[in-house]
């Protein structure tokens, strides 16, 4: 079984790379940005990248590791390795054909499919979505077969070639905008995500097939009840991803609708409100789901629940204050990190708005990250998949309802609240399956991350104001940085001091972990 002490490195790493991976993802957006601009020039690409992108999502992506990955350790824990790859052989042929048949089909069909889901884009708009559609139909191909990879590797304990896959997967669409796009445009940045779901896929294969002794079985053996189990275990995933999908692609026909540039702002307050999830969140997530696999696997339901109710009380005590302070600081965030070459002052302020709306969501999206994996971890796709598709179904509303008035900032909102539902629903479920979940427990902790959280934006916003009366209102990028830092380490202080005053257990627990994770002490 995975020591804590393990669990606790393995989280360093991993939350490591996807910082790494998220840096790189925000030097993808400038550089992209710098070259076009944020006032329409990219909301073909980004338009474009959303079709390949949802079939990756609804065929692989996490579909792949909530089903693969409960299943493989439930097989190697039976001492069963073969038939395990045996199982994973049969997934992916599965998966494979039905790629294939989708990208297929779209690809034939992409000039009716574009106009429907871009009906706000011109004739010259509709053909350059059209063209890069069809190109990027590839890479969800190539990035499957790399999750197939991720999803083996992860339940092996395994995680530096599948964390660094998505570093390599953002430095060759970096390199498609620097070198391809001087002299094809947008289209340059398209080769490049195929580029870069290669090498996903191919930073993977020697652990794959080297240390871990994955073997291939090209043949499709549903006689296999696990076969066929974990099939059952997929397709609710997909059904909940592709819902995800669904949200993300009915907002970005309703920002083709508004004003131009409002399907960049979308994209990039997005991309950006996903940093934090995707630095702590995701890789805990991550971590944590072979590890409540394993202790639900050899019956240990206490050492399961007790894991799960700490990991989400140190989540919110990290991601609240992460969020209120961020809030507080969008305008000058959004400046520093996109405010170059082509964007201007309008795109900046309408990316900010919606950032502000988008990190009202960013406590709900991580303890859905971790919520979701427990019901994986006891092979229940279905529980997160129902609350998943109602929270788009109400973002879908809220953001038709909410985008005449309020534009971008009306569908990061509803996108939002509905996250804040499918939490509830999640959290609800879950304490009626676990009786001894410390449910009042840890809503008394995020209560009480809140009430620092909020010390801490009022002592950002006192330093922004402060900023603005001794540097003035355009304090250039030094000056931008320098108020940020203080920010930081005004809001850091502040938090870590009311959180001591209160007494909230998670600064000690964390320090334990770290503690251990460095081997200078006892595992948590």
């Amino acid at each position: 079984m995975t020591s804590g002490r393990d669990l606790v490195r393995a989280g360093l790493l991993v939350t490591g790379a996807y910082f790494v991976s998220r840096v790189l993802g925000w030097v993808r957006l400038v550089v992209i940005g710098t070259t076009f601009g944020i006032q329409g020039a990219l909301d073909p690409f980004f338009a474009a990248f959303r079709i390949p992108d949802m079939i990756f999502q609804l065929v692989a992506a996490g579909a792949l590791a909530s089903a693969l990955i409960p299943t493989i350790a439930t097989l190697i824990a039976r001492d069963e390795e073969d038939r395990a790859w045996r199982v994973v052989s049969t997934v992916t042929n599965l998966m494979l054909a039905g790629l294939a048949i989708l990208a297929g089909v779209l690809f034939v069909f992409a000039p009716a499919v574009v106009p429907a889901i871009t009906p706000g884009f011109d004739a010259a708009q509709i053909a350059a979505t059209v063209d890069m559609t069809r190109v990027m139909l590839l890479s969800p191909i190539f990035l499957a077969l790399g999750s197939v990879a991720t999803s083996v590797l992860q339940a092996r304990g395994r995680f530096v070639a599948s964390v660094l896959a998505p570093i390599v997967y953002n430095l060759a669409i970096i390199g498609g905008a620097l070198l391809l796009a001087p002299s094809m445009g947008v289209m340059g940045v398209a080769v490049g995500v195929v580029a870069g779901s290669v090498l996903h896929l191919a930073i993977q294969l020697y652990p794959l097939l080297g240390p871990t002794r994955f073997r291939y079985h090209p043949r499709v053996d549903m006689a296999d009840p696990e076969a066929r189990t974990t099939i059952l275990l997929l397709v609710p995933r997909a059904i909940g991803l592709g819902g995800a999908q669904l949200q993300l692609l009915a907002a970005t026909t309703i920002a083709s609708t508004l004003a131009a540039g409002s399907i960049s702002a979308f994209t990039i307050a997005f991309t950006v409100f996903q940093i934090p999830i995707g630095t702590l969140g995701v890789p805990l997530g991550i971590v944590a789901l072979p590890a409540l696999s394993e202790r639900l696997a050899s019956g240990a339901v206490g050492d399961f629940v007790s894991l799960l109710g700490r990991s989400l009380r140190v989540m919110l005590f990290a991601m609240l204050p992460i969020a209120v302070v961020a809030a507080v600081a969008a305008g000058p965030i959004v400046t520093i990190l996109f405010g170059y070459g082509k964007v201007d002052a309008t795109g900046i302020e309408v990316t900010a708005r919606a950032l502000v709306a988008f990190l009202f969501a960013v406590p709900s999206e991580t303890v859905i990250v971790l919520l979701a994996r427990a019901f994986y971890a006891a092979r229940d796709t279905r529980t997160p998949v129902a609350a998943a598709l109602l929270a788009v179904a109400l973002s879908i509303v809220i953001s038709i309802a909410l985008a005449p008035t309020l534009g971008v900032v009306g569908l990061a909102l509803g996108i939002a609240i509905a996250s804040w539902l499918e939490a509830v629903i999640l959290l609800v479920r879950l304490d009626r399956r676990l009786p001894t979940l410390d449910v009042t427990g840890i809503t008394a902790g995020g209560a009480l991350a809140a009430t620092c959280s909020a010390a801490a934006g009022a002592g950002a916003w006192l330093v922004l104001e402060a900023g603005r009366l001794v540097l003035g209102p355009a304090p250039g990028k030094i000056g931008i940085v320098g108020e940020l830092v203080v920010v930081g380490l005004v809001s850091v202080g502040l938090y870590l001091g009311f959180a001591r005053l209160l007494r909230i257990p998670e600064v000690p627990t964390i320090v334990r972990l770290l503690r251990s994770a460095l081997g200078r002490g006892p595992a948590a």
